[in-house]
């Protein structure tokens, strides 16, 4: 049986499901009330304080875990977190903070019911240059190099992984959803915009597509993000999170380049390029990631398909690009995201259009807790 092939048009970008969200927030856990357990069978608390050095600045929203108890849990805004452990002995601690070295310490916990210990991370130091190279070569030795190779590399690749830990935790401790406007339009060659549709939907912040190669143009029922769709299911290109960017499966298929610093949007930013390794058959995705150089903090992002799906007849071009904006110190979150899709027409004339999505955050609700110190108003609003 034939099939006639989808135009570009019809290619939606599902982010809303994908989203790329970076947010911290801050737990204070205690112990157990001494009173409803036994000496011998109650936690001990271990108070973790963690600074910065040489200054003893503590530093909020870092990340304190105990691989082997199975705890990872935020400081607060004084940079204290509580520990709960359960009996004496040698305690592992791994910390982080976005700018700074990851730290390993390992703690005594005595019998005592409470203790405290300082953690001291060093400031990341990276020597940064302007951009000089944007268009690399090829990449056909995908990965990390272990050793050798521009160090910078692995250094800014561990602080975008913090970025991704951060979500990954607040997800886990504190679920949300988030209500989002979306617009389905077309841009004319002046640059003016027509909107056809605007639709305001609610999303889970919950990520429920990982990134494999070869799954990233497929087709999904849309019936919940677009009412007014037309088919139950349509082509979708989805989009890596910040988690996917840093996981093992999508770095042996990408190579990484720290491009150096450029103007952006009035700020002087961190630009690194992701770009899909040439043996991938199918479509990837090529990515352009700028971070604050002082915090490494995510502020903007492109995403480019490194190839045309060949279920789209005339598709240029497709990129999608995101702001992310501070909804606290060290609390980004995706704000807007544009995608264009460049398409050519043969008939009745040969001329191009450039359709266009956008979604925008406007609101986001916890269904439980609320992290310490966010606030109840909206995310601030986005430039359009």
């Amino acid at each position: 049986m034939r099939h006639r092939r989808r135009t570009a048009s019809s290619l939606v970008v599902q982010l809303l499901t994908r989203p790329s969200v970076v947010l911290v927030a801050c737990l204070l856990g205690g112990a157990t009330p001494a009173n409803a357990q036994s000496d011998s069978t109650r936690p001990r608390q271990l108070t973790v304080r963690v600074v910065a050095t040489p200054e003893t600045v503590p530093l909020a929203y870092a990340v304190v875990a105990v691989a082997a108890l199975g705890i990872e849990r935020f400081t607060n805004a004084s940079g204290v977190v509580a520990i709960p452990v359960p009996a004496p002995g040698r305690v592992t601690l791994r910390v982080k903070r976005l700018g700074f070295t990851p730290k390993d310490t390992t703690v005594t916990v005595t019998d005592a019911a409470s203790q405290s210990v300082v953690v001291a991370l060093a400031r990341v130091e990276v020597k940064l240059e302007a951009v000089t190279v944007v268009a690399w070569p090829p990449c056909k030795r995908p990965g990390i190099p272990r050793r050798g190779g521009d160090a910078r590399v692995r250094t800014v690749v561990e602080q975008i992984r913090q970025n991704a830990e951060r979500y990954r935790l607040l997800t886990k401790t504190y679920p949300f959803n988030y209500a989002s406007l979306r617009e389905m339009g077309q841009r004319e060659l002046d640059g003016t915009e027509q909107i056809e549709s605007a639709d305001t939907i609610v999303v889970t912040g919950q990520p429920s597509w990982t990134y494999r190669p070869g799954t990233l143009i497929a087709r999904e029922d849309v019936r919940l993000l677009r009412r007014e769709a037309r088919n139950a299911s349509e082509w979708v290109m989805r989009i890596p999170s910040l988690s996917d960017l840093t996981e093992q499966v999508f770095i042996d298929n990408h190579c990484f380049h720290v491009a150096g610093l450029e103007e952006k949007e009035g700020q002087r930013l961190l630009r690194i390029d992701i770009i899909a390794a040439e043996r991938l058959k199918s479509s990837d995705v090529n990515v352009v990631a700028w971070l604050d150089p002082t915090d490494f903090q995510l502020r903007y992002a492109t995403f480019a398909l490194s190839k045309i799906p060949p279920q789209f007849d005339g598709l240029l071009h497709s990129i999608n690009r995101v702001t992310y904006a501070e909804l606290l110190p060290f609390v980004p979150v995706m704000q807007l995201m544009t995608a264009e899709n460049l398409v050519q027409y043969e008939k009745p004339e040969r001329r191009t259009r450039t359709f266009i999505e956008r979604q925008r955050i406007l609101t986001l609700a916890f269904l439980g807790e609320r992290p310490e110190g966010v606030p109840i108003d909206p995310p601030p609003s986005a430039a359009r």
